[in-house]
């Protein structure tokens, strides 16, 4: 690109110097003048805007305070009947949050996110232009179905995938989708739907009597190619996608594997998953970067009647501007794709809850024409499962994640509250924790964690102050949660936080 043509660059006018003698200087060579020195107040340091993730874990100790205290004055709510809408329509949304991890937690990171039976609020942690008031904007969002930390695989495929694997043994369609940031759990969580999903099929045939004839298809979709995962001849290519006379689309040359036994089809489906596009990002080493798609589809005896196809799309884990600041063109291009397959998503839900018949725009992805039954179809069933971060250095993707998911059920933000935090000199008067008596180190565990512990307050052996408790390690607060890892890592987190914001560290 010619010089003056580039975005940012002046054009000016050449004229040409008519003594060759003559010496021009420019700014940037002439040292005859000295250089004027920048005022003090334009110094880099001084003038320097630091990241917002940065800022919260350099101010994480009155973040934590706050948002503490925001948890004790909100307590869990049961039984709260979700908004209409997010039952009326055909496709039902969840949010499963990861547990925070210990090496985040040693690394200053802090829990932000809060979930209250169907209700789950996220705390934007941010400062002011001044870059030194601290306020905490609360958002609060309402799904289908929310997940703790505590939650296990159990219970997110009871509540949320079971309803689809039962809607298919009855013959229908059924899909799951998952969504999420790179390393917000996702990977984990349709591992563990795939295995109860598998397992639950062949018993309902068996149970029912029926023949087990099950049949696999896997394939990745990478930008605006696709390739199959079962493919065992090393020299996969393309996969073309049509449109037969009936408009339904078909995938030309896909193998379709027949499979016998819940080991089998499990084992099937992890080599598969190996065979999966991935890159290193920031965020994490191994990051798929395709869209991935298993199909188990249960033959039907009739050849008139459409198979019965249970749809597992694990989405390509998305990433914030941070974790890709290190990527090539083409990186930067299989991101753009990646977050054009995902918007083309949400536009196809968005049309299935209409209720003046619109046709999903399926043909505006690769993705979406693939499995365009799954949006035309009006008996099919659709289950969005969308895993988030706890960590504070992950808010913006974590919303990010929520807004998305909020679009596909239809609904709207419940609320938004700005809340200023106290000033830091305020903070520093919190009484330490070695201070406390046999009571307050009582009280304490009650209202920790969200109430979370208040099971094993009277637990506490006969003498316990807080001299006692400060010089507890990490595993004795697991051995006073009855053996509960989480739960006791999130106590000595919490006590390290009071500490903290006493003055003391």
């Amino acid at each position: 690109m010619p010089l003056a043509t580039r975005p940012g660059v002046m054009k000016m006018d050449c004229k040409k110097v008519s003594s060759p003698t003559k010496k021009v200087s420019s700014p940037s060579t002439d040292r005859s003048k000295p250089m004027v020195s920048p005022k003090k107040d334009d110094d880099v340091e001084t003038r320097r805007m630091f990241d917002k993730r940065y800022l919260r874990l350099a101010n994480n100790d009155v973040f934590e305070q706050q948002v503490s205290s925001w948890r004790s004055k909100n307590p869990l709510q049961e039984n709260r009947r979700s908004s209409q809408a997010v039952w009326d329509s055909r496709v039902r949304v969840c949010i499963r949050k990861r547990p925070l991890f210990k090496k985040e937690m040693e690394n200053g990171e802090f829990d932000v996110i809060s979930v209250r039976d169907s209700e789950l609020a996220v705390h934007n942690c941010l400062t002011k232009a001044d870059l030194k008031s601290l306020y905490v904007s609360h958002m609060g969002f309402r799904f289908s179905s929310t997940f703790d930390a505590d939650a296990n695989d159990d219970d997110v495929y009871n509540d949320c995938a079971r309803p689809v694997v039962e809607h298919v043994m009855h013959g229908f369609m059924g899909t799951i989708f998952m969504f999420g940031q790179t390393g917000s759990g996702k990977t984990h969580t349709m591992g563990g739907l795939i295995d109860r999903a598998v397992d639950d099929i062949f018993k309902g045939l068996q149970a029912a009597g029926q023949p087990v004839r099950l049949t696999l298809e896997a394939f990745e979709i990478a930008g605006k190619s696709m390739r199959d995962l079962l493919n065992l001849t090393g020299n996969a290519t393309d996969l073309k996608v049509l449109e037969d006379k009936n408009h339904k689309t078909q995938v030309m040359g896909l193998s379709a594997f027949e499979v016998f036994s819940p080991d089998n089809l499990i084992k099937m489906i992890e080599e598969a998953q190996t065979r999966r596009t991935t890159r290193a990002t920031q965020a994490n080493s191994t990051s798929s970067r395709s869209h991935a798609v298993y199909r188990i589809r249960l033959q039907s005896e009739s050849p008139q009647q459409d198979s019965p196809v249970l749809t597992l799309v694990d989405c390509a884990g998305s990433e914030r501007n941070g974790d890709s600041t290190h990527h090539d063109a083409q990186m930067r291009k299989d991101a753009a794709e990646i977050n054009s397959t995902i918007f083309a998503l949400k536009e196809c839900f968005r049309a299935m809850r209409s209720k003046n018949g619109q046709q999903p725009p399926f043909r505006d992805s690769l993705l979406t024409r693939v499995i365009s039954d799954s949006f035309a179809n009006e008996l099919a069933l659709v289950v969005a499962i969308g895993t988030v971060s706890p960590s504070a250095s992950d808010t913006e993707h974590s919303l990010g994640t929520l807004r998305a998911l909020q679009q596909l059920q239809g609904s709207q933000m419940l609320y938004e509250v700005k809340e200023d935090v106290a000033k830091r000199k305020k903070v520093q008067e919190v009484q330490h924790p070695q201070k406390w008596s046999e009571e307050e180190v009582r009280l304490w565990l009650e209202g920790a964690v969200g109430g979370k512990a208040r099971g094993y307050a009277n637990s506490l052996a006969k003498g316990t102050d807080g001299k006692n408790l400060v010089r507890w390690p990490i595993v004795r607060f697991k051995q006073l949660c009855g053996g509960n890892d989480d739960l006791g890592a999130a106590l000595f987190q919490d006590l390290r936080s009071i500490v903290k914001a006493s003055g003391a560290l």
